[in-house]
């Protein structure tokens, strides 16, 4: 069966502006059927088969196929993805992973939480007096790359580049990248003199932060080149806070509409963990993920010819009722595992840092900030997640 070619199935026109991955649209297409056609592919509605799609080996990462359906075929951004573990396939990634894991460990990660917390009290403390903030230059911005510059090490002086430069490349993976490839293509390119600047000076003078683990490690004789080292810095760098720095305001904006739930977490700072898993499952700082046929193969009675475009809608997976039933948002409820961090091998190596950065944030943003109330209309778009979230609250009193 031909799947860009059968009109009995839903249409979604993913490139309009006012496409939603979570509009009742979707809801009614996955509800009829697993599968939808777009523009440029295939799109997968359903949890039990993205879960198993996801994992399939004949199935590429799609990150650079989407910058091309952008416009963007060339530039240093786009050599950046083309050399990032995001593209990478087979025995390179496989072996970049394996040194990346040596050195981004759990403990490591576990090892951050008292820095996590005390950033945190640090940030809010800076506007805990207004009864106001617009939370994502607040909050959701800084936090995350504070959290990596203490991984990895950064002085304070690069600080601006570290956190300016993620931002800007958030740009690559949305509908703007071309109007806004000049701006990205710079981004890339003071992130990589920043990330040259500290390998060198690791090189030199080894510690026990992120880099310098990054540099030592080694996996069956063989370690990291310059090249790559370059590669996963930066890439750790952007997707450590932009997705993060989404996730966080996303967030702010579900309690916002659960007040109830807000005061929950604030009384029983115990229920972040599962907080953090509903937030990401009920609104997620990726509603979609991307991969590339690299064979012909029957999926489910669909034929899918090589080559074939395959969007995962999760936003719609996450939120299925037949997976997880109908009951409303609930930090309390344990429920099968979100697919925000993907899976198989590209499963998002950062995923214990972002559990562990945002459970230890929202528990004290809840108990600190008291009862929080959007002051703006918010205007969310995929990918990139609020630009601005205007919030006030009803507690206004420093730290004891």
């Amino acid at each position: 069966m031909d799947a860009m070619t059968n009109t009995d199935v839903a249409y979604f026109d993913i490139r309009d502006p006012a496409f939603r991955f979570d509009s009742p649209e979707v809801r009614a297409a996955a509800d009829a059927g697993w599968w939808a056609r777009t523009p440029i592919g295939l799109a997968v509605l359903r949890y039990q088969e993205c879960l198993a799609l996801l994992g399939d080996r004949r199935l590429r990462h799609a990150t650079l196929d989407r910058l091309t359906a952008f416009g963007v075929t060339s530039g240093i951004f786009a050599d950046w993805l083309r050399a990032s573990l995001f593209n990478l396939e087979g025995e390179p990634h496989q072996r970049q992973r394996r040194l990346m894991n040596t050195a981004l460990t759990r403990r490591s990660v576990e090892a951050l939480r008292p820095f996590m917390r005390a950033k945190t009290h640090e940030l809010i403390d800076g506007f805990i007096g207004d009864g106001s903030c617009e939370f994502v230059a607040a909050f959701a911005d800084p936090y995350p790359a504070w959290v990596l510059a203490e991984v990895l090490g950064i002085p304070a002086e690069h600080f601006d580049v570290f956190l300016g430069g993620a931002t800007d490349m958030g740009l690559g993976f949305g509908p703007e990248a071309a109007a806004e490839q000049d701006r990205i293509d710079a981004a890339v390119a003071g992130l990589y003199a920043c990330c040259d600047g500290l390998i060198a000076k690791r090189r030199n003078n080894l510690t026990d932060d992120f880099i310098s683990m990054l540099i030592s490690a080694e996996s069956d004789g063989h370690s990291l080149t310059t090249e790559e080292l370059r590669a996963l810095v930066s890439l750790l760098v952007f997707a450590g806070q932009d997705a993060t720095r989404i996730q966080l305001a996303l967030a702010m904006l579900t309690f916002t509409q659960h007040p109830a739930q807000w005061r929950l977490l604030a009384e029983r700072p115990e229920l972040a963990g599962t907080a953090v898993e509903e937030l990401m499952r009920v609104n997620s700082a990726a509603p979609v993920l991307g991969r590339m046929a690299t064979e012909d193969f029957t999926f489910q009675g669909l034929d899918i010819p090589a080559g074939t475009y395959i969007m995962f809608f999760l936003a719609a997976a996450n939120t299925e009722p037949e997976t997880f039933g109908d009951a409303p948002f609930d930090i309390t409820e344990r429920r099968k595992a979100q697919l925000t961090f993907g899976g198989g091998s590209h499963y998002c190596p950062g995923a214990w840092l972002a559990r562990i950065e945002m459970g230890e944030a929202l528990p004290i943003l809840a108990s600190r900030l008291g009862d929080i109330s959007l002051t703006d209309p918010v205007s969310s778009l995929p990918m990139t997640g609020p630009a601005t979230l205007s919030l006030q609250f009803t507690r206004t009193t420093s730290r004891a």
